[in-house]
């Protein structure tokens, strides 16, 4: 369910803003859930990077799109 929240809130985001600076956003959201993490099966700094790219690539189409 997360993921799906980052893929619209990003693209909201980069629709909204249209910068490319907006991508740091998706650095935080990265870094928070490596934190907050509780999941055993893989682990928290492969989680937090692949949120991140996840956040990141949408807030990218929104920034890209016109």
């Amino acid at each position: 369910m997360l993921y799906l929240i980052l893929v619209v809130a990003g693209l909201i985001l980069g629709l909204a803003v249209g910068r490319w600076w907006t991508l740091v956003a998706a650095a935080g959201i990265g870094v928070w859930v490596a934190v907050a993490s509780e999941v055993d099966e893989v682990p928290p700094w492969f989680l937090g990077a692949a949120y991140a790219v996840l956040a990141a690539s949408a807030i990218a189409v929104g920034v890209g799109s016109p």
